[in-house]
């Protein structure tokens, strides 16, 4: 029997510490989430602006471009709930907060990170904020996130390779959509249409999220209406061939900006500033269908700052 367990632990062992060494060389390796982190730790009290939401803020708002102290915190597919838990963790330590911007996008109130297709993106709040996501252990851990082949990719690329771009700007704006590298608008706004509205939102299932979001989205502004701060619910632009996609579902669109329009009347401290369809924004300023590149960013950004300055009043 000794010897069976003698014969387990040597073949374990070299696993325990390959899988080991994997995962601390993982957590070495930068990344917007402990960048971020990072940031929050020795600025949060400078903070006036903080920016939240998924993709679309994340690519498409530059702090750099807003007159006040800004900070860019979402994340690509970040849904309310995750905002929330942000908010509740970094909150309290903003003490010059004064306006917070929440995206709210046609999949917004339909969707939950921990049960989308970009569920793997989870332990990084855990691992990176310290925010319990789950009751899963895999939350804690690198390696347990996605398959074998692509960490070690990952590991090769970085300390083998020396690729190391963060791929945010110091203030957490995601840079990667440049204008050379645009996507097809035709294409793209068909595709990211079926992606943002490919599930059945009258199910029971998804009854339930949007009850859950709205009364997410609701404690929000309560927060911030408890410490005087000002809730920006944005709809933010898309190019045409989004919008008018056969793949868009529009009951999805009039709940969201009816729901949206209806939380901004019930708070004296929220407006709700709808950019979806302004004419301000060309085809040159698009990376895909609805995602700014890096000219429609600072047109977008400055905006929002002229929308803020004039106390929450559009001129658009």
């Amino acid at each position: 029997m000794k010897k069976f367990i003698v014969k387990i632990v040597i073949f374990i062992l070299p696993i325990l510490v390959i899988a080991a060494g994997l995962e601390l060389a993982l957590r070495r390796i930068p990344n917007i989430y402990k960048h971020k982190n990072d940031y929050l730790s020795a600025h949060a009290g400078e903070i006036e602006t903080l920016i939240l939401g998924s993709s679309h803020t994340f690519y498409g708002i530059d702090p750099q471009f807003l007159d006040s102290d800004a900070f860019n915190l979402s994340h690509p597919s970040q849904t309310l709930d995750i905002d929330y838990l942000l908010l509740k963790k970094y909150g309290g330590k903003m003490s010059s907060l004064k306006t917070l911007v929440v995206p709210v996008s046609v999949f917004t109130l339909y969707g939950r990170l921990g049960t989308g297709v970009a569920k793997w993106r989870m332990n990084n709040y855990a691992l990176y904020y310290d925010i319990k996501t789950s009751n899963k252990l895999g939350q804690w851990f690198e390696i347990l996130a996605r398959k074998f082949q692509f960490n070690a990719e990952v590991a090769f690329d970085y300390y083998v390779r020396g690729e190391e771009e963060l791929s945010c700007s110091d203030l957490g704006w995601g840079t990667a959509y440049r204008p050379e590298d645009a996507k097809d608008l035709v294409v793209s706004g068909d595709d990211a249409a079926k992606r943002h509205c490919d599930y059945d939102f009258r199910s029971r299932q998804y009854e339930d999220i949007f009850r859950e979001n709205v009364e997410t989205l609701r404690k929000i502004v309560s927060w911030s209406e408890a410490r005087s701060v000002h809730v920006v619910l944005l709809l933010m632009p898309a190019y045409e061939t989004y919008r008018t996609s056969a793949n868009l579902d529009r009951e999805i669109l009039d709940i969201t900006i009816d729901t949206s329009k209806e939380v901004a009347e019930e708070y004296d401290n929220c407006s709700y500033l709808n950019l979806y369809e302004c004419d301000r924004f060309e085809m040159k300023d698009y990376y895909d269908a609805d995602h700014l590149n890096h000219d429609g960013v600072e047109k977008m950004s400055k905006m929002l700052d002229a929308y803020i300055r004039n106390q929450y009043r559009s001129e658009f």
